[in-house]
């Protein structure tokens, strides 16, 4: 599997406050840690974070150069950020490896203008923007692209839906993607027209 190199700088675990500092200056604090491996504390600097996390990049697989030696694959599990800020303040990474599943949350994007709402009358509405998978590192897809343009009114599109091809569902299989309400009734906007209720009286 093909591996994006991140360099990393191993940190110890020093006295309240030392991690703020350390954030002043560039580096996040982070953890890489997996099944057969001890945790270790780790800093990264913030901008090749940053590029690592760029649209569409969120899952790529990482070989975390510690202290100049590589060979560690991992991929970015969660991270923390600040409410106020939106600044990354934690990271962690996972480690992995080509044959063992990893879970991921994986955007879900909608593409186009639905029949059912154009021509139909119905309201679309997307209730669920991440599902969450099973997936080998090599096969995590960068997020489910629907193409939603002929589909109409009257529609429930539901996890199960999605074209999962290797992966395993881990979010229910009726967690709802999206819906497109069934268009008004000529009958049902008369009956909510003012003017037609003014006529009958």
């Amino acid at each position: 599997m093909q591996l994006t190199t991140l360099e990393v700088k191993s940190r110890a675990l020093g006295k309240s406050g030392e991690n703020g500092r350390l954030r002043k200056v560039g580096s996040i604090p982070a953890t890489y840690y997996g099944k057969g491996a001890e945790a270790k504390n780790i800093l990264v600097d913030e901008i090749a974070l940053r590029n690592v996390l760029a649209p569409g990049k969120r899952y790529q697989l990482l070989d975390l150069v510690i202290d100049g030696k590589g060979g560690n694959a991992a991929i970015v599990y969660e991270f923390q950020k600040d409410n106020l800020t939106q600044t990354i303040t934690h990271v962690d990474f996972l480690k992995v490896d080509a044959e063992s599943p990893v879970k991921v949350r994986v955007p879900v994007r909608l593409n186009g203008m639905p029949v059912g709402v154009k021509n139909q009358g119905g309201v679309l509405s997307q209730e669920t923007r991440y599902i969450k998978l099973a997936v080998k590192p090599a096969e995590i897809p960068a997020s489910f692209e629907v193409d939603i343009s002929e589909i109409g009114a009257g529609v429930t599109y539901y996890a199960k839906d999605l074209p999962l091809g290797n992966a395993q569902l881990v979010s229910p299989p009726k967690t709802c993607i999206f819906t497109i309400s069934k268009g008004r009734t000529e009958k049902e906007e008369k009956a909510e027209d003012p003017k037609a209720k003014k006529g009958k009286k």
